[in-house]
């Protein structure tokens, strides 16, 4: 058996019993932090949470905000909510759940004493200036809004924010150059027994 063989086969094994280790473990956590949870939807793998509730539907405002959709972009484009960010405010494998409730209080109290009316209902110039009052009281909001645009460019949940930049998809290098695919030599050994002099 060659060396690359065997460590395929070796490799192989023990990435099985680490993934199946692993997986155990993160049933088990997921279970334990679904637990209780004030929240009566879970979101669910291919599922986007929309604005149901008082909370998330100023949560949909925020995120609506901070990478605007349909509702806000002139150009009607997708936007945050289309790209399943709602599931990062409140998946509990994310620390934000637990402030979902404050940060929806936050904004409300703020849009309420600075315009005098709820966050979700104000037009978009004023949502994003309650949106940088609020990040100075709740620095964890911060963390938020990258998490928001991270699912929105990064494609965490589906593709609308990777089409939005027209990203074209992985690099598939050179496999279709027959002088570069694997297994073929692309130089000549210059050392008799293939170690460095």
């Amino acid at each position: 058996m060659e060396r690359r063989d065997f460590l395929l086969t070796a490799g192989g094994g023990a990435l099985a019993m680490i993934l199946g280790a692993v997986g155990e473990s993160i049933a088990r956590a997921g279970e334990a932090a679904w637990a209780g949870t004030q929240f009566a939807r879970d979101p669910l793998p291919g599922a986007c949470l929309q604005p149901l509730g008082d909370v998330e539907r100023t949560l949909g405002a925020m995120l609506d905000t901070v990478v605007p959709g349909p509702a806000t972009d002139p150009e009607g484009t997708a936007g945050a909510l289309e790209a399943c960010s709602m599931n990062i405010l409140l998946d509990g494998s994310f620390p934000f759940r637990k402030y979902a409730d404050l940060f929806a209080l936050a904004l409300d109290g703020i849009a309420t004493d600075a315009y005098g009316s709820a966050f979700a209902d104000l037009p978009y110039l004023q949502r994003l200036q309650v949106l940088v009052t609020a990040q100075d009281q709740l620095p964890m909001l911060r963390l938020a809004f990258r998490a928001i645009r991270s699912a929105f460019f990064g494609g965490a949940y589906n593709g609308i924010g990777l089409r939005y930049v027209g990203y074209p998809g992985p690099n598939l290098g050179f496999r279709h150059l027959p002088e570069a695919s694997f297994r073929v030599a692309v130089c000549a050994e210059l050392t008799g027994n293939g170690w460095m002099p």
